[in-house]
């Protein structure tokens, strides 16, 4: 009966903001019933932050949200497992349609993905959920993508390490949500990398040549050097969680999620993230969940060429990563602003794609360099312990101090 006065006072309270339910019958699909190809349109509608119930709406690019058919998008609420049921019947009381669920069990969350069905606003969810399930959040189902823009060997000298590379500590495994990775490539062939995907059947794997080149900037084996890791010697634990659509390559919250709870239930803390997408609760409160489970993340900054926090990389707990080219410039499309905390090359960097190598630039690639400095320089150590090794080895480059552009400033880890 509790239970019961709760939904009561929540659908009392979203009459007030001016809903007018209408009950839909829930339909509930198998956990691991993944989406397919993921579609977009051109605007995505989803309400007003405003609180304001009625047709205005504000838009999200269609590359930013799963679409599920005309202007509708799919809407995600996380939270304990113990108040799903709460959750679930609160907003198909309102009028919204509960597609299937998904669990997180290391993150101890459950993903609901709802249709709204035009009757709710995420606001309206949100204050829906704070009455009967408090620790829930919802937003929009976002995606996320490789944060790589379009296209010599300078890297390694900028971060001061010598030709032949440098080794992580032994028996170091470094984590990456990624596409694919072509373990047969020359420059992989002595890493032990164990590889698995998150994606459900039917799912349009992609090339491997964004995973390939992020796995050997971290671990790679070249006798050349041109292709030598920054963490030689790593192993590597590579999750696929991006498929291919009509939008190109991308991966949902769900399964960047889903990424992040393997990771961690295979006990692997250091985790490179080379993607960028929007700001969303959902995906918040997984970042959130994972560094309190002692994993320290760290993000492209992204290739918008704006003063944003992209996510994951503008989250506190995310550590944000910036390219300069080989003059100590900002890559000219890297977001920019306050989050940014330290830079790497990342700009006509030589990487290897699945056909051997090319020169590209982007926040992808400078990422997984600091995440193999990470792991040269504070093996297993907390977030905290990474960053101040990390500010330590910063040269300071803009403005003195931490700045938008730079953060702390290119990273050296010489002496290796």
């Amino acid at each position: 009966m509790r239970i019961s006065r709760q939904i009561f006072m929540a659908l009392f309270l979203a009459l007030a903001v001016g809903l007018v339910p209408a009950v839909g019958q829930a339909q509930l699909s198998q956990v691991d019933g993944q989406q397919g190809t993921v579609d977009t349109v051109d605007v995505v509608p989803t309400p007003r932050e405003d609180g304001d119930g009625g047709s205005d709406v504000r838009t999200v690019p269609s590359r930013d949200a799963v679409r599920i058919s005309g202007n509708r998008v799919e809407y995600m609420v996380i939270g304990p497992p113990n108040q799903s049921n709460a959750a679930i019947q609160v907003l198909t009381g309102a009028g919204a349609e509960l597609r299937r669920l998904r669990d997180y069990p290391v993150l101890n969350r459950r993903a609901l993905f709802f249709d709204f069905r035009n009757r709710l606003s995420v606001p309206q969810a949100q204050a829906l959920l704070d009455q009967v399930a408090p620790q829930s959040v919802v937003d929009f189902h976002a995606i996320y993508r490789f944060a790589q823009g379009s296209p010599r060997l300078y890297a390694t000298e900028m971060v001061g390490v010598s030709a032949a590379g440098c080794r992580a500590g032994r028996g170091m495994t470094i984590g990456m949500i990624d596409g694919p990775v072509d373990a047969s490539h020359p420059a992989l062939a002595g890493v032990q990398i164990t590889a698995e995907s998150v994606l459900g059947d039917g799912a349009r794997v992609p090339n491997a040549d964004h995973g390939t080149a992020v796995a050997i900037l971290i671990g790679g084996q070249d006798p050349s050097g041109a292709l030598e890791g920054f963490a030689g010697g790593a192993r590597l634990h590579a999750v696929l969680a991006f498929a291919s659509g009509r939008g190109g390559e991308a991966g949902t919250a769900e399964h960047i999620a889903a990424a992040i709870d393997r990771l961690l239930a295979r006990n692997v803390r250091l985790i490179n993230m080379s993607f960028a997408g929007p700001q969303n609760r959902v995906v918040a409160d997984v970042l959130g969940r994972a560094a309190a489970r002692g994993a320290v993340m760290i993000a492209a900054a992204g290739n918008s060429g704006q003063a944003l926090a992209a996510y994951p990389a503008g989250y506190p707990d995310v550590i944000a990563v910036t390219a300069i080219d080989a003059g100590y410039r900002r890559y000219r499309r890297a977001n920019y602003g306050s989050h940014i905390e330290f830079s790497a090359p990342g700009v006509d960097l030589y990487v290897a794609n699945r056909r051997g190598a090319e020169y590209a630039s982007g926040t992808s690639y400078a990422a997984p360099i600091i995440t193999a400095l990470a792991a040269r320089l504070a093996p297993g150590g907390s977030t905290s312990t990474v960053r101040n090794r990390l500010r330590a080895a910063a040269v300071d480059l803009g403005a003195p101090g931490r700045d938008g552009e730079f953060g702390w400033g290119l990273v050296r880890a010489p002496g290796c």
